[in-house]
């Protein structure tokens, strides 16, 4: 298989991701269970809970995106993140790639516009993460 970029447009993106979602629940029940059990069944500090959301999010996408360069719902739509450069994925790509994927979350998905105007039609955090998709 070659490792030319495949173009996956916003909306198989947003589908990848809202069937991720669904699995990152989980997960995110499961650790804060863990995170309620080990306090005792209070937590005291009430921003503990966002921090522990986001970074097991990271772990989730981190972990799949180096293992497979795939989560779940990238492979329902048949598609795999590889870098640009050849080599295997680092941690600081994902690293990138995962923050920049949140800010576009919380912007609504606007930087996803980008991918149109650019060359090669990667997306922001495709050009700044230095990676791409590939059809599988």
């Amino acid at each position: 298989m070659s490792n030319k970029s495949y173009i996956v447009f916003p909306l198989k993106r947003i589908a990848a991701t809202i069937y991720d979602l669904f699995l990152l629940l989980g997960v995110w029940f499961a650790v804060g269970s863990l995170a309620v059990w080990i306090n005792g069944g209070v937590i005291e500090i009430k921003w503990i809970g966002p921090i522990i959301v986001f970074i097991s999010s990271w772990v989730f996408y981190g972990y799949f995106w180096t293992h497979g360069g795939k989560t779940l719902g990238m492979a329902v739509w048949k598609f795999e993140i590889y870098s640009l450069n050849n080599q295997k994925i680092s941690i600081s790509q994902i690293s990138i790639r995962y923050f920049v994927n949140t800010l576009t979350f919380f912007l609504f998905g606007v930087p996803l516009i980008y991918m149109y105007f650019s060359k090669g039609n990667l997306s922001l955090s495709d050009y700044l993460s230095g990676t791409s998709y590939k059809k599988i």
